[in-house]
This record gives structure tokens, C-alpha cells and sequence, in this order.
């Protein structure tokens, strides 16, 4: 501040300085844009091959997109100039008498507000504690602003966390969708009793069901059609399947062209809905189904469900089935797997090919493998803005021990000890980040919710089973002291060398 009011008893307009002052901010921008931009090219392509071998592909070579460029671009040097223009107009303002008679004594005024005051009668804590406690109120703009990239960190954080396990429980939800614990398909349809024949030969098989998969399109009254819808006959009162029904009913045993939709259809076919009916091509002949539920299934493939009974006797497939949903008397995933392997052997030797074999315990396992994937990127996302708002927080406490550099001076001369000035500043660091997490625990309670409609959404055309996890407020506190603790060591240590000399000299 001083040296402002010497340019100005120079000669210097607010201009001059002002200018000087931006392009200072532009060459920061400048030289952080020549560091960031090849790392954030080098952090997407590992993340890509990285995601590549999760998911057994190939990505493209990684070029940088200019729309990409554009945004770093504007988030390195305009962003920046839009936070320093106001700190920069304002003390650009200052007169040369108040620029000279800055003593360097902080100007933040406690005791003013009625929080203010509430803390001045606060007498259980200890001397150092209050005013680690007063002077973090003291500067509220700049509390303001450190505040925000942890608050946003910390409230990312735990909705992630929320996420993950909303998409725990989605995956729980969907796996009580069906009741079976192996399911087998093969490469045409082939008799019911040889089927359940075969399946009960093999020990451990407490209970066989067969369904026909039919692969069909919906015949529009444009006469286009649609996407392949895949279908499945089954019996109406089925124990292999616990549909959730988002609209409508189940399949009776007194159904005939009835027909259950999942909502992929119903949002392929938006004209379509409960009442309605829809034409199916089935073996090249139109047929009329008249649709009477509308059920929830993970995935973003259309399904439909309608009565064996009747669809077998249409297709002229009476007494067949392509697919053997299987129940095991071990529902353990190690005994379903090896005894899934010795139902495809014996499928085999009979002479029926096997096209698939699942079990649900893969389908879990393979599902929870993606849904890490998602958190995983999540989680970093948030514990880079959280490092970010550390950063933040070290460069306050700098500036908080810069303005008070006397202060701490008049206290050293009155006895204060290291100790006790280094314990000032951590506890004012740490307050800080208590401040952050309450703060951000409040905004993830919604924001949590909006994350994971929207990870639902993208992924599964759906709303995730959403389910509040405060294990993640539990763990973001823990990690947020730390940060805030060793953001501030630094500054902490700076403020506990510094002499009754220095302080008392300090311009």
C-alpha cells in the first residue's frame, strides 16, 4: 500500500497502476496456462488409456479439442482479471495520505456485528483460542472467498459419496428385480421338457423356469418401425421375476395380447402408455398387444413381457424356449459360478448350444466395476477443487500473518511464545475448515440428490435409488482438518519466527 502512495506523490494515475497491476495478473495467468494445459493433456490421455483398459478398448489418439483450448483459456486469463479487478480498483483508489500512513496493522474491525459481540462474551475458551476465534471472523470478504473452494470441495465430496452408495443401492434394487440365480440362452429354441430335463440333471439345481427372447419391432401408425424390442414369453405368475411397476399392472394368468413395457420403450415410444395398443411384427405378420403395465429396469434397452402361453401359440413356437432361468440351493457366487459352468457342459453334451450363460453375481460384479469408475472420476474432481481451496486457504493465512505481522510483534513483546503464535494461526486454519464442512455438509444434502438424478439419468435413463451416506461427512472432516492444518503450517511457522524486531520494524 505504501509503495502505491509513493507512485502517486510521484506522478502515477490510478490508471498507470491499475494497468500495471493487470498485467501482472495476465503474466501469472500466462505462465500457469504454460503449465496447466500440457498436464491436463497429459492427466486426459493416461485417464483415457486408463478407462480403455477397464473397459477392453481403444480410445482415439488424444488431441486437444479448440474448444477445450478455448475454455482453459478463458478460465486462465479472464477469469483472473475478473477477481483481481475489484481488490485492484479499490486499492488503486487510496489516497497518497492514506497510503503513507499505513502502518501495515490489519484494518479488519471485531466487535462490530452482533456476532461480534456474542463472541465477546464467550469466556470458556481459552485467551488464544478466542482470538484464533476473533480473527477469523475479522477480514468476512476474504472468509468469504477461501470459503468457497473448500465449501464446494467438501459438499462434492460427500455427494459423491452419496452417489456411490445411491448407486449401490439402485444395483441392490435392479438385482431383486430378478430371482434366479443363473441364467442360460441358447441358439434357437428347444423343448420345455428337454430343457428342464437336462437342468434338473445336474445336482444343485433347485428350480427351472423357461422363457422365449424374441428380438421385435414395433410397427408405428406411420407404418415405420422401431428399434428392436427385445421380448420376452414367460409365465404371467413367474417367481423368477419381481417387476417394479411404474404405471399400471403385472401379467395374469387369464392374459391373452397383453403386454408389460419397461420405461425405455415408453420413452422411445412417447405416444405409447397403459391402455394403449401397439402392433409387433412377430414371424412377419402384424399383431395387436394392448398394453396393461409399465415396469423399471436398469439399462438403457427396450423390454418388453407378455403372456408364454399365448406369444409361443402366435409365433408358432408352442412348448419352446430359448432361455433357462435357474435357481441353485447355494446362492453363493463362487458355487452359482462353477455350477453355472457345469449347466453349460451339460446343455452341451446334449446337444443344445450355448450362447450365454450370467449369473447375477457377475451381473453385480460387473455393474459395481463401472459404477467404481464413475465415483472414482467424481472423487477426483472434487479432491482437486479441494486442494484448490487449500491452496486458497495457505495463501489466506499468508496474508492474514502478512497484515498482522505487528500484532503478532506486540504479542511477542508481551510474552507470547512460538508456541503459542503458531498455535494461533493453525487454530484460526482449522476453524476455517470446521466453518467449510458444516457449510458444505448443508449444500450436500441437495446437492446430492441432484447428482445422483443426474448420474442416473445419463447412465441409466432413470433416477437413482437415492440414499444419504454420513459416512461421507464423517470422512470429509476428518480430510478437511488435515488440509486445513497443513495449509497452514507454513504460514503458522513463518508467524513463529518472526522477532519483537522485525515485526515492530515491518513496513
Amino acid at each position: 500500500v505504501r509503495q502505491i502512495g509513493i507512485m502517486k506523490a510521484v506522478g502515477a494515475r490510478n490508471s498507470q497502476i491499475t494497468r500495471m497491476y493487470m498485467m501482472l495478473v495476465v503474466i501469472f495467468g500466462v505462465l500457469a496456462l504454460f503449465v496447466a494445459v500440457p498436464l491436463a493433456a497429459l492427466a486426459t490421455s493416461r485417464t483415457a488409456l486408463l478407462l480403455a483398459g477397464f473397459l477392453n478398448t481403444t480410445f482415439p489418439a488424444y488431441s486437444l479439442p479448440p474448444a477445450v483450448l478455448g475454455v482453459e483459456l478463458v478460465i486462465g486469463l479472464i477469469v483472473p482479471l475478473i477477481a483481481a479487478s475489484w481488490p485492484v480498483l479499490k486499492g488503486t483508489r487510496i489516497t497518497v495520505a492514506e497510503a503513507l500512513s499505513d502502518y501495515g496493522v490489519g484494518k479488519g474491525r471485531f466487535g462490530r456485528s452482533l456476532f461480534d459481540r456474542i463472541l465477546s462474551h464467550v469466556h470458556m475458551l481459552s485467551r488464544p483460542t478466542l482470538v484464533s476465534l476473533r480473527n477469523t471472523f475479522r477480514r468476512r470478504g476474504r472468509l468469504i472467498l477461501t470459503l468457497f473452494t473448500l465449501v464446494l470441495g467438501g459438499a462434492i465430496f460427500i455427494a459423491v459419496v452419496n452417489v456411490r452408495t445411491s448407486l449401490t443401492q439402485t444395483l441392490d434394487d435392479a438385482l431383486q428385480y430378478w430371482k434366479y440365480d443363473v441364467a442360460i440362452g441358447f441358439n434357437r429354441a428347444y423343448r420345455l421338457d428337454q430343457i428342464e430335463q437336462i437342468a434338473f440333471s445336474v445336482p444343485g439345481v433347485e428350480a427351472v423356469e423357461s422363457w422365449d427372447f424374441s428380438g421385435l419391432r414395433r410397427v408405428r401408425p406411420d407404418n415405420t418401425e422401431s428399434d428392436s424390442i427385445f421380448v420376452a414369453a414367460l409365465p404371467p405368475q413367474t417367481k423368477m421375476l419381481e417387476p417394479t411397476l411404474i404405471d399400471g399392472r403385472w401379467l395374469l394368468p387369464q392374459d391373452e395380447n397383453a403386454i408389460v413395457i419397461n420405461q425405455e420403450v415408453l420413452k422411445n415410444e412417447p405416444d405409447l402408455g397403459v391402455g394403449k395398443t401397439m402392433i409387433l411384427k412377430v414371424d412377419g405378420r402384424d399383431t395387436d398387444w394392448v398394453i396393461v403395465g409399465v415396469v423399471r429396469v436398469i439399462g438403457n434397452a427396450g423390454f418388453a413381457y407378455v403372456p408364454y402361453e399365448y406369444f409361443t401359440h402366435t409365433a408358432g413356437n408352442v412348448d419352446r424356449a430359448s432361455q433357462a432361468q435357474i435357481v441353485t440351493t447355494d446362492h453363493d457366487a463362487a458355487t452359482v459360478d462353477a455350477l453355472s459352468k457345469e449347466l453349460e457342459a451339460a446343455f452341451e453334451n446334449a446337444g443344445i448350444q450355448v450362447t450365454q450363460t450370467q449369473t447375477v453375481a457377475w451381473i453385480r460384479e460387473q455393474n459395481e466395476f463401472y459404477f467404481q469408475i464413475i465415483v472414482v472420476l467424481l472423487l477426483i474432481m472434487s479432491v482437486m477443487i479441494a486442494a484448490v481451496g487449500a491452496l486458497g486457504l495457505a495463501g489466506t493465512m499468508s496474508i492474514n500473518v502478512l497484515e498482522r505481522t505487528r500484532e503478532i510483534g506486540v504479542m511477542r513483546a508481551i510474552g507470547a511464545s512460538n508456541r503459542s503464535v503458531r498455535n494461533i494461526v493453525l487454530t484460526e486454519g482449522v476453524l476455517i475448515g470446521l466453518i467449510s464442512w458444516v457449510v458444505g455438509a448443508l449444500i450436500a444434502f441437495p446437492l446430492g440428490r441432484l447428482m445422483s438424478d443426474g448420474v442416473g439419468f445419463a447412465f441409466f435413463q432413470m433416477p437413482l435409488s437415492y440414499a444419504f451416506a454420513y459416512d461421507g461427512i464423517v470422512l470429509w472432516l476428518a480430510i478437511v482438518l488435515v488440509l486445513s492444518a497443513v495449509a497452514s503450517m507454513w504460514p503458522a511457522r513463518n508467524a513463529a519466527r518472526l522477532t519483537v524486531r522485525e515485526t515492530l520494524a515491518y513496513e
